[in-house]
């Protein structure tokens, strides 16, 4: 193709974006299924008006690629290490019984028993960029149902390179030259990948961190962001050529960033370059669908689709029943991971181009991956509704939740010392314990305020009991949690939840246990004012306006502007915001 084709293609999948995801918006919709939606018009005919394979495919890996980088650099692992825990034995656990599932499926459709491990490997692998989006987007980053299917997420992601160096080389165990053979390649593989971590881990260490050090104090910003692209494309094209993939190499080297003191400003020089490709990589998604192969396998497809909404998420969910989390977090996560994504678009595209799997098995991937996609906006907001339904029910809510007992007893093994008992004379009660509901907690103490506090990180639940502080180790949304903070003694209730449906559920069942308790309600968007406001909250703070109007005093105080004329101007730009929001 040349220069001026490409140029004008790509130009053309920029402008699907941009008429896909303005659609998108005004319809009130994520922007990605505009993407999705505008790759499809554009794909392949019938209906679209290009075809060229070759430039879409290029256009798909080149996007991933950095947008995997991008969202390797976005990952604390720091913040994740309390679910750790979740994260490797629920991820782990969660992967293998997926993989069964695809192999079921596999053997069901004639593919045999290495289809079928093909296609449960992709079946594993949920979409790291489009949750994260979806959780940026309602303010959920922090909310513990954010954290585990981030953590989760990593080990999926992590889990790539042993499916990408094990899947070529589990291959030839069919092959004449036997079993020697095979284990040979597997073991050859093994040692690439090994050498290619044991390669990142020395970089995280020793050369990245000095390397953004020596840049960064040059003071240019081209500079800066010319060294990181860099860094993102060795590390891929690294990958590439140890038959990694691109797309893995870059996501590692996002996590190399993530750990130095330089991650922040990365990911503010890298943010509009992952906007852009994440809208590339959506739309190329979208146009290598073809409605005809859709149209012509549609039962293997919705039988795919229905084992990943259905099967996978009801898996996971078992899995976090198991592992203690309360029944918010369970259903949240599990129909947040009902989905694949990137990764397994990934996979697809390298076992077809090495001739691993037949265009059937990839095209299935692929379609499944897409219609997924586009229902995990609907699959997840149907969480809050969907969970005060399984509530109602005593059959569901007794697997889903667990039940008083367990939880006292889970509650007296984790805080042997006195977690869970509230000290006489509790004035004030906080719900959730989040860097908010700490700060207030602080303040508290400090001014000798009796309080209590509930949350289900037994970590912090731990810390505060330490200090002295009074706990309750559970949900705060559940009811039997509740009534053990005794609502009818407070003079006060702070819900400090970073999920407005958990808010929204912990306040209702707070008015109804104590009508006349007074609740201070924290929200991320401006959206669930009126929300919070209708169940019962007597004041709701919007963070980030608090926040704005902070940087507004600040400024005009810096500015001279007197102390009088400047608090008059922020109560009236407080009262109309809360006014309009009402």
């Amino acid at each position: 193709m040349h220069s001026a084709e490409f140029l004008g293609e790509l130009g053309l999948v920029l402008g699907a974006a941009l008429i896909g995801g303005l659609v998108a918006r005004a319809l009130r919709l994520p922007v990605l299924i505009g993407y999705l939606l505008a790759g499809l018009v554009i794909g392949p005919p019938p209906p679209g008006i290009t075809a060229d394979d070759n430039m879409i495919r290029t256009v798909a890996e080149f996007g991933v690629a950095l947008l995997m980088f991008a969202v390797g650099v976005q990952f604390s692992l720091e913040e994740l290490n309390h679910v750790r825990r979740t994260a490797l034995v629920g991820g782990i656990l969660q992967i293998l019984g997926t993989i069964v599932l695809g192999m079921v499926l596999g053997l069901a459709f004639g593919w045999g028993v290495y289809g079928g491990l093909f296609l449960g490997c992709a079946l594993a692998l949920s979409s790291t960029a489009v949750m994260l989006k979806i959780l940026e987007e309602r303010g959920e980053m922090g909310s513990p149902h954010g954290n585990v299917m981030l953590g989760i997420l990593v080990v999926q992601d992590l889990s790539m390179v042993m499916m990408i160096v094990l899947l070529p080389a589990l291959s030839t165990l069919g092959d004449a030259a036997g079993l020697r053979g095979a284990l040979a390649g597997i073991g050859a593989a093994l040692l690439k990948a090994a050498l290619f971590l044991g390669a990142t881990l020395l970089l995280a260490t020793r050369g990245v961190p000095a390397l953004l050090d020596r840049v960064a104090r040059t003071g240019s910003r081209e500079l800066f962001l010319l060294t990181v692209v860099c860094l993102c494309l060795a590390a891929a094209f690294a990958a590439e050529r140890m038959g990694l993939g691109l797309a893995l190499g870059a996501f590692l080297a996002g996590i190399v960033v993530s750990e130095s003191d330089f991650s922040h400003e990365v990911f503010s020089q890298v943010r509009p370059l992952r906007d852009v490709f994440a809208s590339l990589f959506f739309v190329s998604v979208g146009m290598l669908l073809n409605p005809r192969f859709l149209a012509e396998n549609i039962a293997m497809v919705t039988a795919v689709v229905l084992v990943i909404v259905g099967g996978k998420s009801l898996w996971t969910m078992f899995l976090l029943r198991g592992l203690g989390w309360p029944g918010r977090t369970i259903l949240r996560s599990g129909l947040g991971l009902a989905q694949i994504g990137e990764f397994s678009f990934v996979l697809a595209t390298v076992g077809a181009a090495r001739g691993l799997i037949g265009d059937e098995i990839s095209g299935v991937i692929l379609a499944s991956a897409l219609i997924t996609i586009l229902l995990t906006p609907l699959v997840y907001g149907s969480a809050a509704p969907l969970y005060r339904m399984v509530r109602r029910s005593p059959v569901l809510s007794g697997f889903l939740e667990r039940r008083a007992e367990e939880e006292d007893a889970a509650a007296e093994s984790a805080h042997a010392a006195g977690a869970g008992r509230v000290k006489p004379g509790a004035r004030v009660i906080i719900l959730g314990i989040g860097r908010v509901g700490r700060y207030v907690s602080d303040a508290l103490r400090a001014k000798e305020v009796a309080h209590v506090v509930v949350d289900f990180d037994a970590s912090q639940v731990e810390r505060l009991r330490s200090n002295g502080v009074s706990t309750i180790y559970g949900d705060a949304t559940s009811e039997a949690v509740l009534a053990k903070t005794h609502p009818h003694r407070a003079e006060l209730a702070m819900v400090a939840l970073p999920d407005a449906d958990a808010s929204l559920m912990t306040l209702r069942a707070l008015k109804q246990m104590a009508p006349d308790l007074p609740v201070v309600v924290r929200v991320q968007r401006g959206i669930d004012i009126p929300r919070v406001r209708a169940a019962g909250a007597d004041a709701v703070i919007h963070a980030e306006f608090e926040a704005g109007t902070e940087m507004i005093r600040q400024g005009l105080d810096r500015l001279g502007l007197p102390d009088p004329e400047v608090d008059a101007y922020i109560e009236k730009v407080r009262q109309h915001r809360y006014r309009q929001e009402a």
